[in-house]
């Protein structure tokens, strides 16, 4: 692994890969307010307007069997409902399905550093993966996952977290963990380095998933399924292969 001060370089390469994404953050928030629409709103149980009254104190259902059967009835078909309504947006709206589906966009080599800084990124309800080829002095590849729920530092530092990810066996890894403050997101970044991009590039999977738990497995820092990992893998090395 390289030392903070180069990863802190990357951190800004990564900022410049999302920043060329900033054009979807619009649709992404679109994608997720139509989710909220078609989720249904449980009922408040009081109406209670205490503050120090969390609407469920004192609640006693007293239901008769019949209404109780209503009730699960109704649910049944508000429920069905709803799916009936997510499916048809599925097949009528691409952008509301590929919030859902994933996607990816690429970054190309830059003008003055052909072959250097390609990069892949892969968006899922929330979470996002990088796939960054070398640049500069480094021979290394980084693979990094941002979202929610990775851990926002004050400053970079080491963390040891439980990697689970398809066609291998779990595994306790170090990775650097840095903040992502100004690319948008709310969550902070876990960084990964191969030591080179063949050793990245040779290991990713068509249809590939990773989940990254803290050191004990307590919680869960990272969650992502990827599908079109091997075009995506063909179109970042042909990216890092093109030389002046």
């Amino acid at each position: 692994m390289h030392k903070i001060a180069t990863i802190r370089f990357f951190a800004l390469v990564f900022a410049c890969v999302i920043g060329s994404a900033q054009a979807n953050q619009a649709e992404m928030a679109a994608h997720a307010r139509a989710m909220n629409d078609i989720a249904a709103t449980p009922p408040c149980c009081n109406g209670g307007d205490d503050e120090d009254d969390d609407g469920w104190e004192g609640y006693e259902p007293n239901f008769s069997a019949a209404e109780l059967q209503e009730m699960l009835d109704r649910s049944r078909r508000e429920e069905a409902e709803s799916l009936r309504r997510h499916q048809e947006r599925m097949a009528r709206d691409p952008e509301y399905r590929s919030f859902f589906d994933g996607f990816w966009n690429f970054r190309p080599a830059q003008d003055n550093a052909p072959g250097q800084y390609c990069a892949a990124r892969f968006y899922r309800e929330g979470s996002s993966m990088i796939v960054l080829g070398p640049g500069g002095d480094s021979p290394y590849a980084y693979l990094a996952l941002y979202g929610r729920g990775v851990p926002v530092p004050k400053s970079p530092r080491k963390l040891t977290v439980r990697l689970h990810q398809t066609g291998e066996a779990p595994q306790t890894v170090e990775v650097f963990n840095l903040a992502m403050a100004g690319t948008g997101g709310d969550g902070g970044m876990l960084l990964m380095a191969a030591p080179n991009a063949d050793a990245l590039l040779d290991g990713m999977l068509d249809q590939h998933r990773f989940e990254v738990f803290d050191s004990k497995q307590r919680e869960v820092f990272y969650i992502l399924e990827w599908t079109g990992g091997l075009a995506a893998r063909d179109k970042l090395r042909a990216c890092i292969g093109t030389k002046s």
